[in-house]
């Protein structure tokens, strides 16, 4: 049966699905087709949740031409990600709040020193990395100084 995942803020995808189909596996299909990643999308219908381990039978509204409203979550930044790990590592949440904003102020003050050539070498990196390509020989040779190691 086909389905219909339609983003909120704008954009749509068609997909093919059974119903043994797992609500992952549509996230999967969504991240293929729309590059977005499954850990940032919420998959909604008829304003519930869908459950990442049950199956498109386990809900009998979904139909051939059914609609999913797809919800983009937020990726959590530095701060809340760093405050988490500091949390898990034993910390109290004031520690780890402290630490956070410590360590937010480190990767400020180290940034602030870059030239604007550095931070261009280091986005095309990160570009790079995403795509899962590297460097050439060439580029990577006449940058022998790790510049803008964090």
């Amino acid at each position: 049966m086909k389905i219909i995942v339609k983003k909120l803020q704008g954009g749509e995808c068609c997909l093919e699905v059974l119903p043994t189909t797992h609500i992952l596996d549509i996230k999967r299909q969504v991240e293929e087709k729309l590059k977005i990643p499954r850990e940032e999308q919420k998959l909604l219908l008829l304003g519930r949740t869908l459950v990442d381990q049950k199956t498109v039978a386990a809900y009998p509204t979904i139909k051939d031409g059914t609609k999913l409203n797809l919800v983009v979550k937020k990726p959590e930044g530095l701060y809340e990600v760093s405050v988490k790990y500091f949390k898990k590592m034993g910390m109290t949440e004031s520690e780890a709040t402290c630490a956070a904003i410590r360590l937010l102020k480190i990767v400020q003050d180290k940034l602030n020193k870059l030239s604007w050539d550095d931070i261009e070498r280091l986005s095309m990196d990160c570009l790079l990395d995403e795509t899962g390509q590297a460097r050439t020989p060439i580029e990577t040779e006449a940058e022998s100084d790790d510049v803008y190691s964090l």
